[in-house]
């Protein structure tokens, strides 16, 4: 039988000094009130509520999957399990899937403790849920991989409304990477970005925030893999690179600290940062597509095994 994993006690309010302090996340303010100083993620500590620390006690995943998600996308869960995030979805390939989140003031954690009792499979620390926290939601993901399998392969962080195509990426990019290699990052490569300084933008980066006129690259938030040593050394990064709350270009700023390359993907088509109109032969040939609702989940993976086969076929030709 399983052992009943501890929890701490639920939250009913948001007084926590290190929440109030990292959800603003307004940077000139943290450095009225710290002094002008640069602030790295190890200004701030967080809990596990939620934790899966025995997850690859018996097992060493040849794939973690770490998935953004809120409380409220129940069924966005329920649906990503029964399809693309299944951990039985490649025979003989082990997978491990875990949903990341923080918490939320409304209401209390009970749902997602029933929840994670049930499935196994998520992991929340004491940070607020918001957008400009996501930043603290993947390094949670990282830190956990780093701490308690550090032993997987690869890795692979994506959202909850992007369509994964595991088995093209297990069979078609991470299979032929054989013995796996250390140092791989890949994923939608964004290059020569410059910060968005108009304030009414959803991607707003004050000078004082980054004063950098170019980011250093880095692969979309919406999906990007990793061999399974990096997580440590981006986290061993994140204690002296200045918080960034976009969590793709923060992660980026943690290789280019450690001088690793991002690999650019096999084909620039495989990973999608925009929504794909669905064909089941086209799916079979890309590994990301983003702005998929729950219910798209599983009929464009079910269409997808229908119509697997004939497409692999299609595409040989004769």
């Amino acid at each position: 039988m399983r052992k009943k994993i501890a929890r701490a006690k639920p939250f009913t309010h948001c007084v926590l000094n290190n929440l109030q302090e990292v959800s603003s996340l307004s940077i000139s303010a943290e450095n009225e009130k710290f002094g002008n100083k640069t602030r790295s993620t190890s200004r701030w500590s967080f809990k596990f509520i939620i934790n899966e620390k025995e997850k690859c006690k018996d097992k060493t995943p040849f794939l973690i999957l770490l998935i953004a998600t809120t409380a409220a996308e129940i069924q966005h869960r329920s649906s990503i399990r029964k399809t693309w995030e299944n951990e039985a979805v490649v025979p003989g390939v082990k997978i491990v899937r875990l949903f990341m989140l923080g918490i939320e003031c409304k209401g209390s954690n009970e749902v997602l403790r029933t929840e994670s009792e049930q499935y196994h499979d998520i992991i929340q620390q004491d940070f607020l849920d918001t957008y400009r926290n996501l930043t603290l939601k993947t390094l949670m993901g990282m830190k956990w991989v780093a701490s308690y399998c550090s032993g997987a392969r690869f890795v692979m962080k994506t959202d909850s409304d992007v369509f994964v195509n595991t088995i093209y990426l297990i069979e078609k990019l991470l299979g032929p990477l054989s013995p796996p290699p250390q140092n791989y990052f890949t994923g939608c490569l964004m290059k020569g970005h410059k910060p968005i300084r108009n304030k009414n933008s959803k991607w707003y980066v004050s000078e004082e925030e980054y004063p950098g006129d170019k980011y250093h690259p880095f692969c979309s938030g919406t999906g990007y893999i990793f061999s399974g040593d990096l997580a440590s050394k981006i986290v061993s990064a994140s204690v002296t690179i200045k918080y960034i709350h976009l969590e793709d270009v923060y992660v980026g700023l943690c290789l280019n600290a450690k001088g690793i390359q991002i690999v650019p993907p096999p084909s620039p088509s495989l990973f999608n940062i925009y929504r794909v109109p669905f064909s089941p032969c086209l799916y079979n040939r890309i590994i990301t597509a983003h702005h998929t609702g729950t219910y798209e989940h599983v009929f464009y993976w079910e269409t997808l095994q229908k119509n697997r086969h004939t497409c692999q076929t299609e595409q040989k030709g004769p």
